[in-house]
């Protein structure tokens, strides 16, 4: 019999430990509204302080992936044939993952002993990766259903999913794309996929009046890692800035590239028009949002092939709350949430094509503000997080045993 999830675990991979998943902070700040208590638990050991704020009310269990007190937990939750069960299956998947979901079976029948004994009734993984493995074998080895939220790489990782799609109760789908994805390679899911966006706080009010002319300030809000094509980003900005126009970026994100960008810029000549700010809290991107810092935020992520595309960037969700104008490469999902109508999309790998775009942005302010208006009352309709988080809380609720 269906009941009512009171007390939810979540698991993730970093968060709130980890440069990215911020958008976790605002969807778990809206789930608390729904439970009476929410647990996260991040399946990689934090290698540092958290760097996002947690929601009030949320614990979080910062544990390593193994010691003496896990052991002890996870040869308890061992007795129970169930998780013996559980185990076996993901080492005897034909999928991949094998060695990953190897490094968290540890932690997985430790949460399962530590959730039974906290009577939490819902487990909830973000990522359908080794935060579901996690899941799956916690939820089987107690009884408690479990569920996953997939976004991108993940999909198409294929981490023990014939495994997976056995139990799960369901899996939600970020996006159009993702959902197609996920019912060819888990066949099995049947009516389990749910399209549930990604969801965002919109501001009841924004400045929304462009920047005044002068220095023509962008932002690109992404990790430093090849599927954002931070090269392509640069040399977009060496050709508006040999056509005089005096852009300047921003890149803020950490991450391999770090070094590698930089010497980029040197080469391209423009390491004077471009500021690498490193990891910048959201708080911090919002507040630069609402004084209009920057004239628009970039992305120019690649698009080749299932392993190098994007997914539903939370960056350009954000900067579209803030009516800040926006300018994309149509990579991966990119295109459900940009069009022509609420900002600029070009093609991927196009450096010429996104310099254009941006050029039209600086010198056409007021069209790019009206897009900007327009983008904001699209995030307002589909990407409220009131309203995802309200359908995310049911679906927990209505996928729990009693």
């Amino acid at each position: 019999m269906s009941g009512e999830a009171k007390r939810l675990v979540v698991v993730t991979s970093r968060f709130p430990f980890g440069t990215q998943e911020g958008y976790l902070g605002t969807e778990l700040a809206e789930l608390t509204k729904h439970f009476q208590q929410i647990a996260v638990v991040p399946v990689r050991p934090p290698a540092g302080p958290a760097r996002h704020p947690v929601p009030p009310g949320v614990e979080v269990l910062a544990w390593p992936l193994v010691d003496l007190t896990l052991l002890a937990r996870a040869v308890r939750a061992l007795r129970h044939p169930a998780a013996l069960r559980a185990v076996a299956a993901v080492f005897l998947s034909r999928d991949r993952g094998r060695l990953k979901n190897a490094s968290v079976i540890v932690k997985a029948l430790a949460l399962a002993d530590w959730a039974a004994e906290s009577r939490f009734n819902h487990i909830h993984a973000y990522w359908i990766s080794t935060p579901a493995t996690v899941a799956m074998i916690a939820g089987e080895a107690t009884n408690i259903p479990w569920s996953a939220t997939a976004h991108r790489w993940d999909i198409y990782e294929r981490n023990a999913f014939d495994v997976k799609e056995r139990s799960v109760a369901f899996v939600r789908a970020i996006s159009a794309r993702g959902a197609s994805d996920l019912k060819k390679r888990m066949p099995r899911l049947d009516g389990r996929v749910m399209e549930l966006r990604l969801g965002t706080v919109v501001p009841p009010a924004v400045n929304e009046r462009p920047r005044p002319a002068g220095e023509f300030r962008i932002a690109c809000p992404a990790a430093l890692v090849p599927v954002k094509g931070h090269d392509v980003l640069l040399a977009a900005v060496s050709v508006l800035r040999s056509r005089g126009i005096p852009v300047r970026c921003t890149l803020c994100g950490a991450g391999p590239l770090h070094d590698r960008l930089r010497e980029t810029a040197r080469t391209l000549g423009i390491a004077g028009a471009v500021d690498f700010a490193g990891f910048v809290p959201q708080e911090r991107l919002h507040e630069w949002y609402r004084d209009r810092h920057f004239s628009a935020i970039v992305l120019a992520s690649r698009c080749n092939g299932e392993t190098m595309m994007e997914g539903v960037p939370s960056a350009l969700l954000e900067a579209m709350a803030f009516g800040v104008p926006v300018v994309a490469t149509d990579s991966g999902s990119v295109g459900e949430l940009v069009d022509d109508g609420c900002g600029r999309l070009v093609r991927a790998d196009d450096a010429a094509a996104l310099a254009a775009a941006l050029e039209e942005v600086y010198k056409n302010p007021d069209a790019a503000f009206a897009r900007a208006r327009r983008a904001r009352q699209r995030i307002r309709s589909d990407y409220d997080v009131r309203t995802q988080m309200r359908e995310l809380a049911s679906a927990v609720k209505g996928g729990t045993k009693t």
